[in-house]
């Protein structure tokens, strides 16, 4: 019967935390796009465009697990992290 609550307890963890990794990689796209849009009207220093490419190297790193999934499947993570 322990063996079964233990099971039962890994497997909630390891849907969870998917969750949060997806949360996390939400957050770094918002982080990028946050500090990109700053340069739509001048072109960035080389301080800032070595910022970008850190936010871009993080997203892609938190991101590297959904880059293949399907919209809905997308839509549906992202209102759990809401």
């Amino acid at each position: 019967m322990y063996k079964y609550i233990f099971v039962l307890a890994v497997f909630c963890c390891s849907c969870s935390s998917g969750d949060d990794a997806f949360c996390e990689c939400l957050s770094a796209g918002e982080e990028l796009n946050n500090e990109t849009q700053k340069f739509f009207d001048t072109a960035p220093s080389e301080d800032d465009a070595k910022r970008i490419e850190e936010l871009k190297t993080k997203k892609n790193e938190a991101c590297k697990n959904y880059t293949m999934m399907g919209g809905d499947e997308m839509r549906k993570l992202q209102e759990a992290c809401e």
